[in-house]
């Protein structure tokens, strides 16, 4: 018995994508700072490295690029911290809002 491919979808995830001349203002700000790679250079190799290993996986990252002073009103309207957890939550939200954003012009004519 011949085994057919599985039609798989790869699922794809968000990752908050700082810019370099943004990185020690998100360590200022940041309450998980301390977690976080010293460098923005030890960052970006640490998240290129993940991306990859996702892939193998069949899970695309995304990289979402953040602005941060806009990462801090939006933890602030929520008086959330900024940490690991309100950066995940504000990628998904920045991916719902472009993918709402692409629907609605694919829809109108």
């Amino acid at each position: 018995m011949i085994k057919q491919p599985l039609d798989v979808t790869p699922q794809v995830a968000g990752l908050c994508w700082i810019k370099e001349d943004q990185w020690s203002r998100l360590i200022e700000v940041a309450e998980d700072s301390a977690s976080l790679e010293k460098t923005w250079q030890e960052w970006q190799e640490k998240s290129l490295e993940m991306i990859e290993v996702f892939a193998t996986r069949n899970i695309l990252i995304e990289k979402v690029e953040v602005d941060v002073e806009a990462l801090i009103d939006w933890c602030q309207e929520r008086e959330k911290p900024v940490n690991a957890s309100s950066r995940a939550e504000y990628v998904t939200a920045l991916m719902m809002e472009q993918k709402k954003l692409k629907t609605d012009q694919t829809t109108r004519h």
